[in-house]
């Protein structure tokens, strides 16, 4: 499995927060939209990730998309430490999963956890079925 395919499902939806604000070191323009220093700028995640100009088929799950260089994980300074674990989990996880035939289903409602941070289930009932 390749990189793309083990990091994928994390465009949609962000597992990190929706979004961050930073304050705008410089004077500058984001396309046609004068920022001035010391003004808030908010990054929406699930936007970034859903940009047509940087994803043919935005909303589509393409697991051979390259370049793929979403903010699942975050990026740069700010990039989640445990990446490398949890893309290594994933495929390892999938690979399981295409060995045994089956597929997961949903086997109940699945109820988020309440977190301004996280976007992460806290229940989330699933069964093996042939």
């Amino acid at each position: 499995m390749n990189w793309s395919a083990s990091t994928g499902p994390c465009r949609a939806p962000p597992a990190s927060r929706p979004g961050t604000t930073r304050l705008a070191a410089v004077d500058l323009s984001i396309g046609d939209v004068a920022v001035r220093r010391a003004a808030k700028v908010t990054v929406l995640f699930a936007a970034a990730n859903r940009d047509p100009d940087a994803f043919t088929t935005p909303d589509a799950l393409v697991l051979d998309r390259s370049p793929n260089r979403h903010l699942g994980y975050g990026w740069g300074t700010h990039a989640c430490l445990g990446t490398v674990m949890a893309q290594r989990v994933l495929t390892a996880l999938v690979e399981a999963l295409l060995d045994t035939g089956q597929v997961l289903r949903p086997a109940g409602p699945a109820r988020r956890r309440r977190t301004a941070t996280m976007r992460t289930f806290a229940h989330l009932p699933l069964s093996l079925q042939s």
